[in-house]
């Protein structure tokens, strides 16, 4: 598969010891902010020791990396402050913090203004999208970020299988959506 074989030789994902990619298998939220935090290649040593969440442990092989994406923007974690460690990361969450991301670094973050009604009638979960993916979730489809579960779900709640992390990952790449950055304009 041309996205795992990506995934894997750019260093943002790996396999397990056995040797396995675990094509279906969920992945969790800290896993996610890992694999980004390894797409951007950002030196993680200065994000040690400096959680604000409470649930991620200390000296943990994904604390830099959580530490991290709350720093810049790109996690906020749940209302109760939580990180949300242990928990799968949904679709519309992984595709929120991607968006974020594009967002940190200065990427083009935008999509055009009839998206919605083009999204709203071609996926029939949309009316499903939490409000925090609403901005994300357009953007995404319409940067060819991620193209739907099926040619009409988004399915948002559904967990992010590691096959859909690579194939993202490699869409990304393909389409060039982390290079293009936006230029200051001033009225």
């Amino acid at each position: 598969n041309d996205s795992v074989t990506y995934a894997v030789g750019a260093g943002i994902m790996s396999g397990y010891s056995n040797g396995k990619f675990g094509t279906s298998d969920s992945i969790k939220r800290q896993d996610f902010l890992v694999m980004l935090a390894r797409l951007d290649g950002v030196n993680l040593d200065d994000y040690k020791y400096k959680s604000r969440f409470p649930d991620v442990a200390r000296g943990s092989y994904y604390e830099a990396a959580v530490n991290w994406g709350a720093e810049n923007g790109i996690v906020t974690g749940y209302q109760n402050g939580e990180f949300g460690v242990g928990d799968k990361v949904t679709r519309e969450q992984l595709v929120t913090f991607l968006y974020r991301y594009a967002k940190y670094k200065g990427y083009d973050s935008g999509y055009s203004s009839n998206r919605e009604n083009i999204v709203s009638r071609q996926y029939k979960d949309y009316k499903n999208v939490s409000g925090f993916s609403k901005e994300p979730i357009l953007w995404a489809i319409e940067k060819g970020v991620i193209s739907g579960k099926s040619p009409t779900t988004i399915a948002p709640q559904g967990n992010a299988q590691r096959c859909e992390v690579a194939q993202i990952m490699f869409n990304i790449f393909l389409n060039d959506i982390f290079s293009i950055k936006l230029v200051a304009s001033f009225e």
